[in-house]
């Protein structure tokens, strides 16, 4: 008999569900099982030596969260974008479109998340939007390819801490297609680079670089990278020529109360390998999401979008891939 659950949950990593969606989950518990299913769960010892926080400490924690919002948890056991390819080793092409060898290797990573689910009953499946253009994020939307606007029980999730900075948000959705971007503000790229530049300064992963001469050196090099990947995702956008997918936000999306915030930053804590490379201390993390929460206009302390996606239209234009992105032929640096 197949195991019901009242929903499923897409994680990139060990940490990404409770980040984006912990109040949600928290929400669904109530009305049934959840599980939430990790893909690129596995390390190796090389890129623990690097300093990067990959390691076994972090299935502790997603078990330590899972107990905490009552969900169940399970790993797909594929390796980590960095230490799956050599060219992943280096940050900034993690968020770059995905190489060659992933391309080549969807198929049969959908094959195997498919068979899974096969076996499961659910009403909801919610999977990652790939707000930040994470590689492994990017892998896990583009997995389902072939359901976008076409499965009712699809929900598509802001990746947090991505979706935090300044327009990553609605760069993403207007790369999706002409209509994902509808209610969204239009900004001019410089100033969107200007503000999710300053907004990234400020994280804690570029707060807590020592000794001070390193972030200060750090600084502009990072705006630099981020510009040429902010104009390289709004070229991809712009490329659009008819629409093939419609988004739409969730009907009745409100903002959290306060006490399923409270229960969403507890359990985002409990993740403290991770928690720490992107916030101060709770009290930060809160402040961000307040911040973002202001720039959709609503006065709350914070919110958690889903969208869905539905058939717009019956052709999509020529050399664009079944969800409308363009097929990879350029880099954030060509």
């Amino acid at each position: 008999m197949a195991e019901v659950y009242r929903a499923v949950f897409i994680s990139p990593h060990l940490d990404d569900a409770v980040f984006s969606c912990g109040a949600e989950i928290d929400r669904l518990m109530a009305e049934g099982p959840v599980l939430v299913i990790n893909l690129f769960t596995r390390f190796v010892g090389e890129v623990q030596r690097r300093g990067v926080v990959l390691g076994p400490e972090r299935h502790g924690e997603e078990l330590a969260a899972a107990r905490f919002l009552g969900f169940e948890t399970r790993s797909l056991g594929e390796l980590d974008a960095s230490c799956r390819l050599p060219a992943y080793r280096a940050l900034g092409n993690l968020f770059k479109p995905p190489q060659v060898e992933d391309l080549a290797w969807l198929s049969a990573l959908r094959e195997t998340l498919f068979s899974l689910l096969a076996g499961l009953r659910y009403q909801c499946l919610y999977v990652p939007l790939a707000i930040g253009w994470h590689v492994d994020h990017v892998l896990a939307y583009r997995v389902f390819e072939p359901w976008i606007g076409l499965r009712d029980e699809l929900m598509f999730y802001e990746d947090l801490p991505y979706g935090l900075i300044p327009h990553a948000a609605p760069l993403r959705l207007a790369e999706l297609g002409p209509s994902a971007a509808t209610g969204e503000p239009q900004v001019r790229l410089w100033r969107a680079w200007r503000e999710a530049a300053q907004a990234y300064a400020d994280t804690a992963m570029m707060r807590r670089l020592e000794p001070k001469i390193m972030r200060l050196a750090a600084r502009p090099v990072v705006s630099a990278y981020l510009f040429r990947l902010m104009a390289f995702h709004q070229r991809q956008a712009r490329r659009w020529t008819l629409p093939a997918l419609a988004w739409t936000p969730r009907p009745g999306s409100a903002g959290l109360s306060e006490g399923r915030l409270r229960r969403k930053l507890q359990a985002m804590m409990l993740y403290r390998s991770q928690f720490r490379e992107f916030f101060l201390d709770a009290q930060d993390c809160r402040q961000q999401m307040k911040r973002y929460a202001a720039t959709l206009a609503q006065d709350v302390v914070a919110v958690e979008r889903y969208w869905r996606a539905s058939a717009a239209s019956a052709g999509r234009p020529a050399g664009l891939r079944p969800d409308g992105l363009p097929l990879p032929h350029e880099s954030p640096d060509g």
